[in-house]
């Protein structure tokens, strides 16, 4: 029998015992806030600390750092730099739809720069897969082209675009690779910092006919960038913001035999060429002026980036507004309009 005096002494002990563990516990718990093991930080997402950061490299944007759309044909191998940091080792990539993110082919090991294009016309980004998880580059737009070859006579699937010459004069330009399809939810796409691919649709009497075709050369929307950069340095700290509007980008060859002035071999068949209305010195007004300066930057875009000479000229008011051609032909062509 356990008598009054044993009783008081083992409650005493017991009590502190359970003082010392509880102290040990809140010890405990303080270093595992402090210190917490990798396995209670990991998720489903990241279950590796080390596991490699994919972005795309500067290049997939140009020189002017400004370009969001690269063109191929499908199933063509073309470079996309990646920028990886960590171990790039059973990396692999596959291709979703813009529009949906749906995931349309097989994953791929990726090695290089080198990746293949998807078999089917339309909109996508590309897919980077590592043990970690999944990342989409969304930064850049990839646009699988439909052929050149799949015009038939004049049209492509009902979309009228008419003959090129080069299959009849030597001295002409090549036909375009092929052509990005268009559609109303594709429409407002953004293919730079400062335009999309509306600007570059062809304004005809197809206006209410979809899909609808484009010829495109990033090269362009590289120079335009370019431009638009010099001419906002040159404004300086008072306003770098720059206004452009495009009054033509991509003109079927049917639709330039119909324009006032159009050459017949306008670089506008070609999708490397925009005319463009830039309010260059920021009064809010596009003027002769803003042309000149406009021409003085173009100039210098060309001295600094050769790969990118090509046409520029100046018009007078076409709908009470001034513009201003910009090409990528190859070679150094100055008109006035």
């Amino acid at each position: 029998m356990e008598t009054p005096g044993q009783s008081a002494a083992g409650g005493s002990g017991a009590g502190w015992w359970a003082l010392i563990v509880g102290a040990l516990a809140l010890v405990g718990a303080v270093f595992l806030i402090l210190h917490p093991p990798e396995l209670l930080l990991a998720s489903p997402f990241r279950r590796d600390a080390r596991a490699p950061s994919v972005s795309a490299s500067p290049a997939v944007f140009g020189r002017s750092g400004e370009v969001r759309l690269q063109m191929v044909l499908p199933n063509e191998t073309f470079e996309f730099p990646l920028e990886v940091q960590g171990d790039p080792a059973g990396l692999t990539y596959a291709w979703v739809r813009a529009r949906d993110s749906a995931v349309v082919t097989p994953s791929l090991p990726l090695s290089g720069a080198e990746v293949v294009a998807p078999g089917f016309p339309g909109f996508y980004r590309l897919e980077v897969e590592q043990q970690s998880g999944r990342r989409v580059i969304d930064s850049v737009l990839v646009t699988v082209m439909v052929p050149f070859s799949a015009k038939i006579g004049q049209s492509l699937n009902g979309y009228r675009i008419g003959n090129y010459r080069s299959g009849i004069d030597r001295e002409a330009p090549p036909t375009p690779r092929g052509f990005v399809e268009v559609t109303r939810e594709s429409m407002d796409l953004v293919v730079s910092k400062h335009l999309r691919l509306a600007d570059f649709v062809t304004h005809d009497e197809q206006q209410d006919l979809w899909p609808k075709y484009v010829a495109l050369d990033a090269r362009v929307l590289d120079k335009v960038e370019l431009v638009l950069a010099y001419v906002g340095a040159f404004r300086g700290g008072r306003n770098n913001t720059v206004q452009v509007d495009v009054h033509s980008g991509f003109r079927t060859p049917v639709h330039n035999r119909q324009v006032p002035r159009s050459a017949l071999d306008s670089r506008h068949q070609y999708g490397d060429a925009a005319d463009l209305a830039i309010d260059a010195d920021g009064d809010g007004r596009v003027t002769h002026r803003d042309g000149i300066l406009v021409s003085l930057q173009v100039e210098q875009v060309e001295r600094d980036f050769p790969q990118y000479v090509g046409g520029l000229g100046v018009y007078g008011n076409r709908n009470g507004v001034p513009y201003v051609h910009i090409d990528v032909r190859g070679k150094r062509v100055r008109w006035k309009g």
